[in-house]
């Protein structure tokens, strides 16, 4: 199979157009047809059919179609590895992580990664999950940290880390469940925030009605409740330093941890020093320092 006429009839799939194809590929509609007529002469089958007014693959040009995306995906990871390797002459891991993580945590894993392993270099990204899984699976970024998220690619490896707990806080204390009926909740729109708010208002016998709807990273929530403006669900990990200056308070915790932090990377790079250092890094890194006891209204 000539790999030429397999990139045309990828690029022609990816884009459900010869035109949008050619202009990419800097050839002629023509050349793309012509092109992906001898793909199908090679292989003796049919790839796309003809009769329709549409782009529309036949069944083996789906095949086709997913197996050649593999394809050109490691292709692009040994382009991105390669690049590297010329630019600092050395390899150099690019670590990805979702704003969730990134923010409040990411910081403290590379300080402490630094002084124990200063011979790598690193990048970093914040994206939301499935750019991260993309960026992987492209090569742009070599380790992805996420919460959980379910990633059917048998290429990619994940690792599930520690547990880590959800907190009720604000930014005064509370004396009793009832006050917060007059204060407003800030609500981040997560299917992770609204379990344990389900949660939270079975605890306390009543719906927290006043609800403001904040589509921002949580250090924008952590700002608008030390300013007063209400409370909020979040996870532990990302205002425990703030609980432990006072700048916030734990008004309820949840005795019951079940959701955890995943590491993802490509499997056949497990081996990578830089990789496979920064792996078993992150598996034997507290994240979530131990919830300290606090008494639940």
């Amino acid at each position: 199979m000539d790999v030429h006429h397999l990139k045309i009839f990828f690029e022609a799939c990816k884009e459900k157009s010869f035109t949008k194809a050619a202009k990419n590929l800097f050839i002629s509609q023509s050349a793309v047809s012509i092109q992906i007529k001898k793909l199908e002469t090679k292989l003796g089958i049919q790839l796309i059919e003809r009769n329709s007014k549409n782009f529309r693959l036949t069944f083996a040009g789906k095949e086709l179609y997913r197996m050649s995306k593999d394809v050109f995906d490691k292709i692009l990871r040994v382009e991105k590895e390669m690049e590297k390797i010329s630019h600092y002459g050395k390899g150099k891991i690019c670590i990805g992580a979702t704003h969730n993580i990134g923010e409040p945590v990411l910081p403290r894993i590379m300080v402490e990664f630094k002084k124990n392993n200063p011979e790598i270099e690193f990048d970093l990204y914040i994206k939301n999950r499935e750019s991260l899984v993309r960026h992987l699976k492209e090569g742009t970024v070599d380790i992805a940290l996420m919460e959980e998220y379910f990633i059917e690619d048998k290429e990619i490896k994940v690792i599930e880390t520690e547990e880590y707990p959800f907190v009720v806080v604000a930014g005064r204390e509370i004396s009793d469940y009832r006050e917060l009926k007059r204060m407003q909740l800030l609500k981040r729109d997560t299917l992770l925030t609204s379990k344990y708010l389900d949660l939270f208002e079975k605890i306390i016998g009543f719906n927290l009605e006043n609800r403001i709807v904040i589509n921002g990273s949580i250090e924008t929530m952590k700002n608008f409740i030390k300013s007063g403006l209400g409370f909020a669900v979040l996870p532990y990990y990302s205002v425990y330093e703030e609980i432990e200056k006072g700048a916030l308070k734990v008004i309820h915790n949840f005795e019951k941890s079940e959701d955890k932090f995943q590491i993802a990377y490509i499997r056949e790079n497990g081996e990578k020093p830089g990789i496979s250092k920064f792996v078993k890094f992150v598996k034997s890194y507290k994240i979530t320092p131990a919830l300290f006891s606090v008494k639940n209204k």
